[in-house]
């Protein structure tokens, strides 16, 4: 591996332990806030799209490499923490009381 693998193994390993951490949090509070749906679907689009990139510029007959991985395991802990916020985010809806004899 050269050195800028190297940084980009670092960054995707960083990024790779702060989200189930996050997952965790939330998992543990049952609440989402802080971060909206735009911005993690907005991260996960990055992360497919690195993944993409790592097979698209694999050389043929080698296998995908370590970095795709990284990228791939990234982009499940994002997906996982896009489904907590979504549904730790939706309304919740009091039950509706059944209306008063008169």
């Amino acid at each position: 591996m050269n050195t800028p693998q190297l940084l980009e193994a670092a960054m995707l390993v960083c990024f790779g332990v702060a989200w189930p951490i996050a997952n965790l949090r939330m998992l543990r509070s049952h609440r989402a806030e802080g971060k909206g749906l735009a911005f993690t679907l907005i991260i996960l689009c990055g992360y497919v799209a690195g993944s993409l990139a790592k097979l698209v510029g694999a050389t043929p007959g080698a296998g995908p490499s370590p970095m795709f991985w990284l990228y791939l395991l990234n982009t499940a802990s994002v997906a996982v923490n896009l489904s907590l916020q979504w549904y730790f985010g939706a309304p919740r809806r009091a039950p509706i009381a059944p209306a008063a004899a008169q």
